[in-house]
């Protein structure tokens, strides 16, 4: 028989059935195209593999594989709610509590902002009013409180007037 005829009478794929081949090295015939060629006797002892393979399958579970969940009774169904409110519950009031500190932290930020401002603020009256002072004092301009040395004078009044 071929591989095709052999995978399908046993119900599994080709890839399967080679794979069982190559582990077990069975020596089979091969025909003229080289394919293999399944006797009788290999096939019953691909049967064997067979049947092994699915004892071992039924006994372990792979992973990923759905496994059917135990009953329930409503006792241990109760309790399994009741901690999952309780869980919940929990997870709520964390939840709460970090929003309250976070607000907490926000208002204390925005404190000290409040506070720097009102110190920029103060100073900035104070040097308004120093400001306004030395005004009153001396009411020239900024230009001619400081005196420029005459030579100086001299040459930018000969630049006006071309002298």
């Amino acid at each position: 028989m071929s591989t095709a005829a052999v995978a399908k009478l046993l119900g599994v794929s080709r890839r399967t059935l080679m794979r069982w081949v190559n582990q077990q090295d069975l020596q089979l015939e091969k025909n003229e195209q080289g394919h293999y060629q399944f006797t009788q006797e290999d096939i019953e002892q691909l049967k064997q593999i067979q049947q092994k393979t699915e004892s071992i399958q039924s006994t372990s579970t792979r992973k990923g594989s759905v496994q059917r969940m135990p009953a329930i009774d409503a006792h241990t169904l109760n309790t399994i709610e009741g901690k999952l409110e309780e869980l919940d519950r929990k997870v709520r009031n964390k939840a709460d509590d970090v929003v309250s500190y976070q607000l907490l932290q926000h208002r204390r930020e925005m404190d000290e902002l409040v506070s720097t401002i009102q110190k920029l603020e103060n100073r900035i009256t104070e040097l308004e009013t120093n400001q306004k002072r030395d005004v009153k004092k001396d009411p020239r301009l900024v230009y001619d409180q400081n005196k420029a040395p005459k030579n100086r004078r001299k040459s930018f009044i000969s630049s006006l007037f071309g002298v």
